[in-house]
């Protein structure tokens, strides 16, 4: 089974701060053991970016005993992070696709477009180039965080069709491929 998340954020303090409505102390804790409970062996996750703010033992210890091969591709805050390949199977730079049935799916950490920001617009044009040519069915991404104004990703406007993996959105968990809008 293939599981898709992002955002993890581990042990970035500014993030409580930043969506206080979606995060509480201690939040690492409650994803670890939702992954800990989802995952099983011959399963892969793939982490769509910004996984942690800082390296620290006890996250390598708790993310290595998780079952399966995992994935990440690299978001905004992994640009400068040490030591991924620690934490990771296979890294992927910026984005890559795979299928799921007979479904052809983008995944990037970014959206094809983000209403919210002006940052990053010549990675979200590039998202939307790359989902055009492959001609996919879905992009999963992530990035944009739960807001209280209701404003999320604009990847329709550009005609892709997209679902956001966000921990934020997915109640602290990893998303199942059965979950995915792809029929």
């Amino acid at each position: 089974m293939k599981f898709f998340i992002s955002d993890t954020h581990f042990f970035h303090r500014n993030i409580l701060r930043l969506c206080p409505l979606k995060r509480k102390p201690g939040f690492e804790q409650v994803i670890l053991e939702n992954l800990r409970r989802q995952l099983k062996p011959g399963d892969v996750l793939y982490h769509l970016g910004d996984f942690s703010w800082e390296n620290s033992e006890e996250l390598l210890k708790r993310w290595r005993e998780l079952p399966g091969r995992k994935v990440l591709i690299k978001g905004n805050h992994d640009w400068h992070f040490k030591n991924l390949e620690l934490y990771f199977d296979e890294i992927v730079e910026f984005s890559t696709s795979i299928y799921i049935g007979s479904k052809k799916v983008l995944l990037c950490h970014f959206p094809s477009r983000d209403l919210r920001t002006y940052r990053y617009r010549e990675l979200q044009e590039r998202v939307t180039e790359i989902y055009k040519k492959e001609n996919c069915s879905l992009l999963i991404h992530g990035h944009v965080h739960w807001n209280p104004y209701g404003v999320f990703c604009g990847c329709h406007l550009n005609g892709v069709k997209c679902f956001n993996v966000n921990v934020e959105f997915a109640g602290h968990r990893a998303v199942s491929e059965e979950e995915l809008p792809l029929w």
